[in-house]
């Protein structure tokens, strides 16, 4: 059978939701089963996913990995890229997961879209479309129903998480607006090997590798090695890669998957249970994606 271009992009695409979602789950078992640290878990998994990456960029691609530092400002431009996108929406998003659950961390995190609705209307005054205000609204109200369950006395999460949850979702939209002109200068693959390494780098002086390491037991092993390989090296590599078959509308769209494996992985394995106002929630939540995504006016109807 013959795979076309789009069927491969959505299956890259797919993939990249699936193992990014997945990474929650392990995480919550990792923190509950060996009381890891969220700084340990980061040193490592951005030292080795931007290694991984950079090599793939110089061996594989052939490229210079060094020009992004040769253009005045650019070097500043990644830091700042760094530190307040791409670290710490990895960072915010493990806290949540170790403050609440994978599946509402995760939730939380695709809050980032309509973040970045928000930044657009109040710092460049651009007029809402109505696809984006329908979205804020409806992103409100689901991420009330996640957090009360329902009732608008009562918080479903703790204060502390819900900060978190919101210092996440901003973060998400800052990982995408930030690097922009760094990525069409040199190319996605490139700018996020760089951010991982030195994300690492940091974390590895906040919370150097060969302290508080956990026991090296067989499950912490896989679980270290899925979120390193899969949740991170493997999901950047896929999603960068469909971007060559399907546009990022459609890529987009297909990060739903990340949201729903989360989710799915905490009920079916860590027993993490939702009401019928987070489940609506979520899906409400969820579903700003395709909001975004509907087409500014609706075509109109050819005359017989």
């Amino acid at each position: 059978m013959v795979v076309s271009n789009t069927q491969k992009g959505i299956l890259l695409a797919s993939s990249a939701g699936i193992f990014w979602g997945i990474q929650g789950p392990v995480s919550q078992y990792l923190f509950a089963a060996v009381n890891l640290s969220p700084e340990w878990l980061m040193a490592v998994k951005m030292l080795l996913a931007g290694l991984a990456i950079l090599l793939y960029v110089r061996i594989g691609q052939r490229q210079p990995i060094t020009t992004i530092f040769k253009r005045p400002g650019d070097g500043f431009h990644l830091i700042a890229y760094v530190i307040f996108g791409l670290a710490a929406v990895q960072y915010a998003y493990l806290l949540m997961v170790q403050a609440s659950n994978a599946a509402t961390a995760t939730v939380m995190q695709s809050l980032g879209t309509v973040m970045i609705v928000i930044i657009t209307v109040v710092f460049y005054r651009k007029y809402p479309r109505w696809q984006e205000t329908t979205a804020v609204l409806v992103a409100l109200l689901g991420t009330w129903l996640l957090v009360t369950k329902g009732n608008l006395a009562h918080l479903a999460i703790s204060p502390h998480a819900l900060l978190i949850g919101l210092v996440l979702a901003l973060s998400g939209a800052m990982q995408t607006l930030i690097p922009i002109k760094l990525i069409n200068r040199y190319g996605s693959l490139m700018v996020i090997g760089w951010g991982m390494l030195l994300g690492g780098l940091i974390f590895s002086v906040i919370n150097p590798v060969w302290q508080n390491t956990p026991p090296l037991t067989l499950s912490v092993i896989l679980g270290v090695g899925f979120i390193v390989l899969f949740g991170t090296i493997l999901a950047y590599l896929c999603f960068t890669a469909s971007l060559k078959y399907i546009s990022p509308t459609v890529a987009g769209l297909l990060d739903v998957f990340e949201p729903l494996s989360a989710t799915l992985g905490a009920v079916l394995f860590l027993n993490t249970s939702f009401s019928g106002a987070e489940t609506i929630g979520a899906i409400l939540t969820i579903s700003t994606v395709f909001i975004l995504a509907l087409p500014f006016r609706f075509p109109s109807k050819k005359k017989l």
